[in-house]
Order: structure tokens, then sequence, then C-alpha cells
């Protein structure tokens, strides 16, 4: 909002100029892709906020709502299972896969599901697989999604190849004099 990211509001305790406006988006799919119980690295958050960062937190939500006068109140406390086994100490996990409209804040769908369930969820990992008709893994879309001009990326161990060329290693052409990561730029390269 006016050039600056709203978390920035938010960790600030700067009130947003403005209310968010909503924008209308499309969930074109959206499903559980694995379920991961406690099976994973994740842990519940440890650390809690000091009074400050909770009322800047205050400040930022107060500043989302209608009535500036609701009272928010921001309750602090890490969650402290039982250590009677491993998977009692950790959170739920699960593998979501979406298909969304531009503009949508997959973050977003994730809090307010939870919140529709009566709980509480994040985001711990994200990534994005397709970008217009741009695919991170084309062999990895399945043919019901698959487009007819859908177009690789240029994968990202190609240039961290290239940086550590760069930071002194020695750097390999091929026999047209090609490094690998323009040779992978100009295949990839579409004119239009």
């Amino acid at each position: 909002m006016d050039g600056k990211p709203l978390y920035e509001y938010a960790r600030n305790g700067i009130r947003l100029p403005r209310p968010i406006e909503p924008r209308e988006v499309t969930v074109h799919a959206l499903e559980l892709e694995h379920w991961l119980g406690a099976n994973h690295s994740f842990s519940w958050p440890q650390k809690e906020f000091s009074t400050d960062e909770k009322k800047a937190l205050e400040t930022a939500l107060k500043s989302t709502v209608e009535d500036d006068s609701a009272a928010i109140t921001i309750e602090d406390h890490p969650e402290l299972s039982s250590p009677t086994s491993d998977d009692v100490a950790k959170p739920s996990a699960f593998i979501l896969n979406m298909k969304v409209s531009g503009g949508t804040y997959v973050r977003s769908i994730v809090h307010d599901l939870a919140h529709q369930i009566g709980s509480a969820g994040h985001v711990v990992t994200l990534t994005r697989t397709r970008q217009g008709r741009f695919v991170l893994d084309p062999l990895a879309v399945e043919a019901v999604e698959a487009e007819e001009r859908d177009r690789a990326c240029i994968p990202w161990q190609v240039f961290e190849r290239a940086l550590r060329a760069e930071d002194g290693g020695e750097i390999e052409t091929d026999g047209d004099g090609w490094t690998e990561w323009e040779r992978e730029v100009m295949q990839h390269l579409e004119v239009v």
C-alpha cells in the first residue's frame, strides 16, 4: 500500500492509510495433495512477542476493522505440548496444490481456511509452479493442465553454477563460446 509492503505497517505498528480493498480472485482448483500429520521438520513457534511487538500488531490490526473502538488484544503464548512423544509436540502439516487467478494471495487463503475450521494456520513453504505459461517443471504438469504453449523455466541451479564460476571458478564455454547460462537464456528467449 502506497509502495510499502503491508507487513512493514504491521511490524512497525503503523496504521494503514486506508482499508485494504478486497479483490475478486478465482480458485480454479484446491487439492489436498499430501497429509504429513506430524511427519515433518516444522515446529510450533517458540518465541513470544515483546510488549512493543504486541502493541504494534494491535495497532496494525485495528486499522483493518471498521469499528475503530473495537478491542483487539494479542494473546501470545507458545504452544507447550506434553513431551510424551514427538508426534504430540508437532503441529499437523499438509501439502496443498492450488491453481488460482492472478492477484491471489495464497497465504491469505490458507489463513482463511484455518479460521473457517476454528484453527490457526500459515504457510511454511510456498512454491510457484506456474506463472502464466511458464512452468517450473513441465514434466510434472498433468496432461489435463498442460497447455500447448507451456514454456519451461530455466533451473535456478544453472544460475548458481554461473555465480560460483564468477567467484573464482573456471568459466566453461561451449564450441560457440556460450556459457551454460547464456545458452539456457538464448534457448528460452522468445521475441514477441
